[in-house]
C-alpha cells in the first residue's frame, strides 16, 4: 500500500464525527424579559436608596443602601421571574405591551421588601 494512499485514507477517517459523540454543553439562552426585568430592579435599588438617603455617592448611606438592595435584587432572582413573564408574555405581537405590567409587579415586590428590611 502506498504511504500517501494511507495517510488520506486515516485523514478522512479521522475527519468522520465518532457515532455516539455527545453534544457539547449548550448554554441556556437568557429569559427574552431578563434584560427589563434586571434594568427595572437596579433602577428600582438606586431610586429606593436615593429618595430614602440622598444622594448616591461613595461611603454615603444611600451607597451603603443600594449595596444591601443589590443583595435583595440578587436573592430576589430576576431571571426566575423573566422566565416567568416570558411564559406568560408568549405571543410575539403583544410581548413589550405584555411586560410591562411583569415588571411592575416586580418592582413593587422589591420595593415593598425594600421597605420590610428598613433599608
Amino acid at each position: 500500500m502506498n504511504y500517501s494512499m494511507l495517510a488520506a485514507a486515516f485523514l478522512a477517517a479521522s475527519s468522520f464525527q465518532p457515532v455516539f459523540a455527545q453534544a457539547p454543553p449548550r448554554a441556556q439562552a437568557a429569559p427574552q424579559s431578563i434584560y427589563a426585568m434586571s434594568a427595572a430592579g437596579l433602577g428600582s435599588a438606586m431610586t429606593y436608596c436615593m429618595a430614602k438617603h440622598g444622594p448616591l455617592r461613595e461611603g454615603s448611606p444611600a451607597a451603603r443602601c443600594y449595596a444591601r438592595a443589590r443583595a435583595i435584587l440578587a436573592a430576589a432572582d430576576a431571571r426566575r421571574h423573566a422566565e416567568q413573564a416570558d411564559a406568560r408574555c408568549a405571543d410575539p405581537a403583544t410581548f413589550n405591551a405584555c411586560i410591562t405590567p411583569e415588571v411592575g409587579r416586580f418592582v413593587f415586590a422589591l420595593n415593598a421588601e425594600f421597605t420590610r428590611q428598613a433599608l
